[in-house]
């Protein structure tokens, strides 16, 4: 099928989809190195999801046990997406949401395709088997209309033209570490993608995209986001909250100084805001589902690199990757389960987030005023930097930086070394290809043909 390559965006790397990737070292790595505990906030709502599978039997009157196992495994996950995730964030309804899920097997053929809570499943394919499970409207496609467009989608996609309907749609890959649809990790990711849906409907947009190109991989820099990441890790495990309070005031400090010294900081929160509070939820839902990040573990991330500086590359994808874009996530679920701690209201958090301001932004208003920021640096190093190892540390990261390419996040499909008929892209189409689940990190872009059509106009030939 033929693709656009779009170039000249001014971002670095090329991917398709596959965002919620980046770190994917990382999070292989803390499979060993996290633990679960008692969640601190009340907001969850706690099911058992065993009880839950019992109940979608007996709901859907044997409906759902004579599809095959494949559509059978779709709904499982997607109704387990539904019920973990209901009240992890004020407003936030997946079953809200026209959803179909996919999943391909190891040849890449469509081998199931179920539709949930959509107007016009139909438009997917026939043979459909229409199941009625708890009031939502299950569709399993039996014979899918055109296979070969579902298989070349990219792996997640917020807003695909189904039926004239703008579908979140996930594609399952049998056989791809972090795309089989069976097991939590595939929970989470339904839950994680959905909500940037929601975010998409419901938020005030984000004013730019991370430029990873330009991002600031100096010494300089990454020694006070390495000294951030301590003061996160310290923050989080303060018993207190004046101990708190004192480590988050040191906190807004040092992120302070660096917005002093680079103004491009301001996109590390946008990040930390979408990416962080989509995060947050998986960290919310975790030990329901049995998922890598739990209710105890928001800054893992962060500490596990923490504890492994002398040889980073043992735990990191790559420098570049995870400090221009990875690092955010957990930065920013972090700050979130700080702020819950702090007693900031769980409504005014998503408020203030929906209206644009950021998780760093929140904080530091919490603990207002901030006195003298060069003394709270200082302060702040001499507390979690006594040896100057983060300092070391920083000059390593920085010299690998500098060696490494652009990163690929989630890989997707190959672009030639020296493409051509490039094109530049307006902020509305940018937009468009960020809600339709492209990685706008690229100078390279790789656009499939439906996504082309949505964003640019075009007419099928």
């Amino acid at each position: 099928m033929e693709k656009k390559q779009a170039i000249g965006t001014g971002l670095v790397g090329s991917a398709r989809a596959g965002l919620r990737m980046v770190g994917f070292g990382v999070a292989v790595a803390l499979a060993v190195a996290c633990g679960s505990g008692d969640d601190p906030s009340p907001l969850v709502t706690s099911t058992d999801p065993t009880a839950a599978s019992t109940t979608s039997t007996v709901a859907a009157a044997g409906g759902v046990d004579e599809v095959s196992g494949e559509a059978r495994s779709l709904f499982d996950s997607w109704r387990s997406a539904v019920l973990h995730s209901a009240g992890a964030w004020p407003g936030y309804d997946l079953a809200a949401i026209p959803t179909v899920l996919v999943t391909l097997d190891v040849g890449g053929r469509v081998a199931a395709v179920v539709a949930f809570n959509h107007p016009n499943p139909e438009a997917l394919g026939s043979e459909i088997r229409h199941i009625d499970v708890d009031g939502h409207r299950v569709a399993v496609v039996g014979q899918a209309a055109d296979p070969d467009r579902l298989a070349s989608m990219a792996p997640f996609d917020f807003f695909a033209d189904i039926g004239s309907t703008d579908t979140f749609v996930v594609i399952a890959q049998r056989g791809e570490p972090g795309r089989e649809p069976d097991p939590p990790e595939f929970i989470a990711l339904i839950v994680h993608e959905a909500f940037h849906r929601d975010q998409f409907d419901e938020w005030v947009p984000d004013t730019a995209f991370q430029d990873v190109a330009g991002y600031d991989f100096s010494q300089e820099n990454l020694e006070l986001a390495l000294l951030e990441n301590r003061i996160l890790i310290a923050a989080y495990q303060a018993d207190t909250i004046p101990e708190t309070e004192r480590l988050a005031r040191q906190l807004a400090a040092v992120r302070s100084a660096r917005h002093q010294r680079d103004s491009r900081v301001v996109l590390d929160e946008q990040q930390e805001r979408m990416e962080g509070s989509a995060r947050w939820i998986e960290h919310r839902i975790g030990d329901e589902i049995g998922n890598l990040y739990t209710s105890a573990n928001h800054p893992s991330e962060l500490d596990l690199l923490d504890r492994n500086l002398d040889d980073p590359m043992s735990v990191l994808g790559g420098v570049k990757s995870f400090f221009g874009f990875g690092r955010f996530y957990s930065s920013g679920a972090t700050q979130l389960a700080l702020l819950d701690r702090l007693d900031v209201s769980a409504i005014e958090v998503s408020n203030r987030l929906g209206k644009g301001d950021t998780p760093a932004q929140l904080l530091a208003r919490r603990i207002e005023p901030l006195d003298d920021v060069e003394a709270l640096v200082s302060a702040a190093r001499t507390e979690h930097d006594p040896d100057g190892q983060l300092g070391r540390a920083a000059s390593a990261l920085a010299e690998l930086a500098a060696g490494e390419e652009a990163p690929n996040f989630g890989g997707g499909d190959h672009v030639p070394d020296t493409p051509t008929g490039g094109f530049e892209l307006t902020d509305d189409q940018m937009a468009c290809l960020h809600g339709h689940g492209l990685d706008l990190s690229g100078d390279v872009i790789t656009i499939p043909e439906e996504v082309d059509r949505a964003c640019f106009g075009e007419t099928e030939p």
